[in-house]
């Protein structure tokens, strides 16, 4: 997905959010790492770039290189995991007692990807519990679910892009019964809230390979990510990207089978889909 023009209200705060963070006691500090990072905002939009490519620049390279702090939402990490993983035996129960098990543990994971700071970075961890119990009373996709779920039953190899962390726990109801054939994908390096390897493994994620992308891309770059990981990417049998990050960078590039899993939380997405705001969403593409 192209950078739209209602994009920039989300990324201009998030350039300024670094520069006053990263530019310390001097305003021509902050000035000239704002200036840089926009001057990567005008490059990538001008090429037709996505917004998770933008974020591999201003987060993976200009954040990387001015700040002590390698992983500066480390402890929101931490703390979006362990509160999953305190939910889990609960949500593990909501599914074993729905009717349709399978579609019960895809709609939780969709409403997993409630927990993103990088569209809301004041969100309350503390309403995250009511958020993601009340997606069940939600419309969505049913024949695509089961659509899923059969192309999942027919897959020999599925890789399974994980998102954001916290999220990550709650997508175990849709990966773990599936863990025989399954590759889970990662961030090479730490941006925003997403999953790393060290963050999989804190999430419970130790019942398939992890592959990571190489880079720090909020999503998935055809770029930047490193030879091992594109290759698994176009050699297995379906790909499950979950999260807006995967979509947005993935979509229009993006030409094996795939499922895109998520809830749409900004205008941008919205509109092209023509859905409604935090509404699930089963998206297939390049189904054979």
């Amino acid at each position: 997905m192209k950078i739209d023009f209602k994009c920039y209200d989300c990324i201009f705060k998030l350039i300024l959010e670094l520069s006053d963070k990263l530019g310390g006691e001097s305003n021509e500090k902050k000035k000239a790492l704002a200036n840089e990072m926009l001057n990567y905002f005008t490059e990538i939009s001008a090429r037709g770039g996505s917004p998770p490519e933008l974020l591999a620049h201003i987060w993976g390279d200009v954040n990387v290189r001015e700040s002590d702090c390698f992983d500066p939402m480390a402890e929101i990490k931490h703390n979006s995991t362990q509160l999953a993983l305190k939910l889990l035996p609960k949500l593990r129960r909501i599914v074993a007692e729905a009717e349709n098990t399978f579609n019960a543990a895809v709609c939780l994971a969709a409403a997993g990807n409630i927990i993103d700071y990088g569209i809301n970075r004041d969100l309350d961890l503390a309403g995250v519990e009511e958020s993601i119990v009340s997606i069940l009373g939600q419309p969505y996709d049913t024949e695509a679910a089961a659509m899923l779920k059969q192309k999942m039953d027919e897959a020999d190899s599925i890789l399974y892009m994980l998102d954001n962390c916290g999220e990550a726990v709650i997508d175990r109801l849709v990966m773990e019964p599936y863990k025989e054939k399954l590759t889970v994908g990662v961030r090479g390096f730490p941006v925003l809230n997403d999953v790393t390897p060290a963050d999989a493994i804190e999430s419970g994620i130790d019942f398939a390979p992890v592959i990571d992308t190489g880079d720090a891309t909020a999503g998935v770059s055809f770029t930047r990510s490193k030879k091992e990981f594109l290759d698994k990417l176009h050699s297995v049998d379906l790909v499950i990207a979950k999260g807006q990050g995967n979509f947005e960078s993935m979509e229009h590039i993006f030409k094996r089978p795939v499922f895109y899993l998520f809830r749409a939380k900004c205008e941008v997405i919205t509109t092209l889909l023509n859905c409604p705001f935090n509404s699930i969403q089963i998206i297939p593409r390049n189904l054979r």
